[in-house]
């Protein structure tokens, strides 16, 4: 039976491969997990789609799984997600193609003529995110010289986010975190820019609405409550971008604080105060909580290097062993620090090594907090200093790949739980519902912050 008493929310993690969702009570406590893939495809050289009736049917499938196995009712649900996917509907929201990804090189390999003379830096500047050649800046200007029979028909132009959104409420809303990857937003003023506007030839009223973070956009409508499983009244909560939604939910919210995102690439998040600094730091730039405690959250990455580590684990440290991570772990925890004097460059393309494996495993991990400590190093030259981390993902779960971050880095490195992601956007959905007061009330009633 149900706990007529309680509340249940949910939160989803919208990922470039998988869609991840937990079930949480009040306290924030997961009690259910669920997942599904994104199912992305490659029509062409270079192109990067997804299909959107199944990507909202994936979506729903996994809420549906989440509410199957809720002891209480669901109150609200709210997604984070890598966003930057752009999605062209007509005027019933039906969509007039595939979903475009953000890792779609079509804009690159033939660039738009629409955005000659923009740099990187402008677009950085007015949006927070220095991308001209992908995402949807890209992906608007390479439709509308490419398809324009079709761009022109759009009634709609925005993200799969925001067209989920609307499939679930019937109202088209973009949050300003999402909204960054989008890069039609001028973040400081949270409204869209119009020089850009007019470069792609979009009329403002094709736009989703902006609204803040944590805020509730709308109850299901009857066709999203049968797909999804859920009554007609839980409440559909904006969310935000996927990092600063795992950075809510370890408590990543201070400058000095940073959160370590271990996964195909390893990013960092980091809380500051100034934007321009996060700007002159070549930083990509959330708004995070700047509209209620001025501050912002700068975000770095290591990339492509979880590829890189994979190879090295198939093919030399474990080959055809079950427990391959294990190995990975085991054989590291036995290898002295500097792994008898062996180090990787995993920037370069693998390659056989003749070393044991107890020394490859641990070169691997201290390859990783090497090109990690980089970053830290040309942050703290530029007065960014980081006290605290907190490391979520895969590596974050070997016994050993954390104290090396310690010791290479010199910070203090704790770790995160499972899917923070998906975490933090509960965390928003109870925000939305007037459960908690703000992200440090919600950590705190979780037993996990103060307030």
């Amino acid at each position: 039976m149900k706990d007529a008493t309680g509340a249940c929310l949910i939160g989803l993690d919208l990922g470039t491969s998988a869609i991840k969702g937990v079930l949480t009570d009040q306290s924030g406590s997961v009690l259910a997990e669920a997942g599904a893939a994104t199912g992305l495809f490659s029509p062409r050289d270079g192109w990067v789609e997804a299909d959107p009736e199944r990507h909202y049917r994936n979506v729903c499938g996994v809420i549906r799984k989440l509410a199957e196995t809720a002891p209480c009712e669901v109150t609200a649900l709210s997604m984070a997600a890598a966003s930057g996917n752009t999605l062209l509907t007509d005027i019933a929201g039906v969509p007039l193609a595939n979903i475009i990804n953000w890792m779609d090189r079509r804009a690159e390999l033939c660039p738009p003529t629409a955005l000659a003379g923009l740099t990187a830096e402008e677009v950085a500047q007015v949006s927070g995110w220095p991308c001209v050649s992908s995402f949807p800046l890209a992906h608007l200007a390479w439709l509308r010289e490419n398809e324009p029979v079709r761009y022109k028909a759009a009634a709609h132009y925005g993200m799969d986010t925001d067209w989920l959104m609307y499939r679930l409420t019937g109202q088209w809303r973009m949050d300003h975190s999402t909204a960054t990857t989008f890069h039609l937003q001028e973040q400081t003023a949270g409204t869209y820019y119009g020089p850009f506007l007019k470069r792609l030839d979009i009329p403002a009223e094709k736009l989703s609405a902006l609204t803040r973070s944590g805020v509730p956009v709308g109850t299901l409508t009857a066709q999203a409550a049968r797909d999804t499983g859920l009554a007609g009244r839980v409440t559909v909560v904006a969310g935000c971008f996927d990092h600063p939604a795992a950075a809510r939910a370890v408590g990543v919210l201070s400058p000095g604080q940073l959160m370590l995102s271990c996964g195909t690439s390893w990013v960092g998040f980091a809380p500051h105060r100034d934007r321009q600094a996060i700007l002159d730091a070549h930083l990509l730039c959330d708004p995070f909580l700047s509209a209620s405690h001025d501050v912002w959250g700068g975000m770095f990455s290591v990339p492509a290097i979880g590829p890189v580590i994979d190879w090295y684990v198939d093919n030399v440290i474990a080959p055809g062993e079950q427990n391959r991570m294990r190995v990975f772990d085991d054989s590291a925890a036995q290898a002295s620090p500097g792994a008898g004097g062996l180090s990787i460059d995993l920037r370069k393309p693998p390659q056989r090594i003749a070393a044991d494996r107890v020394n490859v495993s641990r070169a691997v991990m201290e390859g990783a907090a090497r090109l990690l400590n980089e970053k830290v190093v040309e942050l703290k030259a530029r007065g960014f200093r980081y006290d605290r981390a907190v490391m979520v993902g895969g590596p974050s779960k070997s016994p050993v790949w954390p104290q090396i971050v310690a010791e290479m880095t010199g910070i203090d490195v704790t770790v995160g739980g499972r899917s923070e992601g998906a975490r933090g956007a509960a965390l928003l959905a109870g925000i939305g519902m007037g459960l908690y007061r703000d992200e440090r009330a919600a950590l705190a009633a979780a037993g996990r912050g103060k307030e």
